[in-house]
């Protein structure tokens, strides 16, 4: 079902609910109100009844009669019993109506004072008439005609009433709707429109203050983030080829050069020394791919156990120097916490391993002195590893792009690597809920800063 007629549906509903409420409403205070007026005119003829027998000594039964015979006030079928003392009965007006008046009734009206019951269709009250002799018990009868064709007269009209409202309020609601849902309509024309050719439009409305305006400016944001995802998939496919393509077209020129001619051992020996050289840098390109992929599609911290980042940043400078006998990692101890519990971080340590190896390595290698300096600082819940050394530094126009992967920036073109490190150092910073930013000072200094919440609090 459409919102245009869910819509119109709930508010026709909701509509029709009050107005069947308010005229049922106003229908039975109507009928109590009618009820109430016809027990007062009652009430009215008994007491009037009453003061004429009672008061006037030349008024006798038969001269009454004629009187309520002579009444414009007539009521349809109206029938008045007067009781005296001794419950018997001293007038009545219509001996044809038999209201089945009875000695246990007149007590009970004398006991209430006013009762009022029903004789098949005639409604029925007794009251009781005060008498310097006595009281008298006066019933007084009559079919409620008026209030029953006005009851129904009020009916038909609520009836018609209730129809003609639901009918425009279809009608309101329909068109009321279709003008709430209509920007919808508009922004799902605009969607449609929309391409992987496309992706830098951005959808438009005409109010970005109501839901649907708050709507259009989060799809936005969305498509620009699509945006930027398709331009680093186009980015990295690119790298990626570059990558890939340099070792294959090595190995392809040099296997044709030796396909030539017939050649010395030794000039083969060369050659498949060289090809091997390539083929492990591609295998070595592959495997940081593959690593790369892995992290991308792990969420899990399933396997994650607490380890000491010490412990992991000495074995990781241990693996640095071992790398190249010239790199030297130095870790400050001086703000290293007292407390060994300040120093636990949760996740896996042969990531954070990598992640750490990655960062010394990349500082000894763009460091004029081979050199890297590692200090430590508590910050809170939080433990920060710095990651600091000396050289060029690296250009304001590449930092908001290092961690991307493949990136290269023009500082690093004389200096072997794939562009694979820092984005892989960011995606286990991630996976393990930490941070990880850089400041660099063009030749000065490049200091990257890693936080990690401290497992035990």
């Amino acid at each position: 079902m459409q919102i245009r007629s869910r819509l119109t549906y709930q508010f026709t509903y909701l509509v029709s609910a009050i107005l069947f409420v308010s005229y049922l409403v106003i229908y039975i205070f109507t009928q109590e109100n009618y009820k109430d007026k016809f027990y007062s005119r009652l009430r009215q003829k008994a007491n009037t009844t009453a003061q004429l027998l009672v008061n006037v000594n030349q008024v006798d039964s038969k001269l009454m009669g004629i009187i309520g015979q002579t009444n414009r006030d007539l009521l349809f079928r109206e029938s008045i019993l007067v009781y005296d003392l001794c419950n018997e009965r001293i007038y009545a007006s219509h001996d044809s109506i038999n209201l089945h008046i009875d000695v246990d009734l007149i007590k009970q009206v004398r006991q209430k004072q006013e009762i009022h019951f029903q004789r098949e269709d005639i409604e029925v009250l007794g009251t009781v008439f005060a008498t310097p002799e006595g009281r008298l018990v006066v019933f007084a009868g009559a079919v409620d005609q008026y209030s029953a064709e006005n009851a129904k007269d009020l009916k038909n009209i609520l009836i018609a009433l209730f129809l003609l409202f639901i009918l425009i309020v279809v009608i309101s609601g329909w068109f009321f709707a279709g003008q709430a849902v209509n920007p919808i309509s508009e922004v799902i024309q605009q969607v449609d429109k929309l391409s992987p050719k496309r992706l830098e439009e951005r959808l438009k409305s005409p109010d970005f203050e109501d839901e649907i305006g708050k709507m259009v400016s989060t799809v936005n944001r969305l498509l620009e983030r699509i945006e930027n995802a398709f331009k680093l998939q186009k980015t990295f496919i690119a790298n990626v080829s570059h990558e890939l393509k340099n070792p294959l077209t090595k190995i392809s020129s040099q296997l044709e050069v030796s396909l030539l001619k017939e050649r010395e051992t030794g000039d083969y020996k060369n050659t498949i020394s060289s090809v091997l050289e390539d083929t492990q840098e591609l295998a070595a390109i592959t495997e940081s791919l593959l690593e790369l992929n892995k992290l991308s599609l792990s969420d899990s911290h399933v396997g994650f156990n607490e380890w000491r980042i010490d412990e992991i940043l000495w074995e990781a400078r241990s693996l640095t120097q071992k790398l190249n006998s010239v790199y030297k990692v130095n870790i400050d101890t001086t703000h290293m916490p007292e407390d060994e519990e300040m120093l636990l971080v949760k996740g896996d340590d042969k990531l954070i391993l990598t992640a750490f190896k990655n960062l010394m390595e990349n500082a000894c290698k763009f460091s004029p002195s081979k050199s890297a300096q590692v200090s430590f600082k508590n910050s809170g819940n939080n433990i920060q590893i710095f990651v600091k050394n000396e050289g060029k530094g690296i250009p304001a126009n590449d930092l908001p792009y290092i961690f991307q992967p493949f990136f290269r920036g023009e500082n690093t073109a004389s200096s072997k690597g794939y562009g694979i490190g820092l984005s892989l150092v960011e995606r286990i910073i991630q996976l393990h809920n930490g941070q990880i930013s850089v400041v660099s000072v063009p030749d000065s200094y490049t200091e990257f800063t890693v936080s990690f919440a401290v497992a035990s609090r």
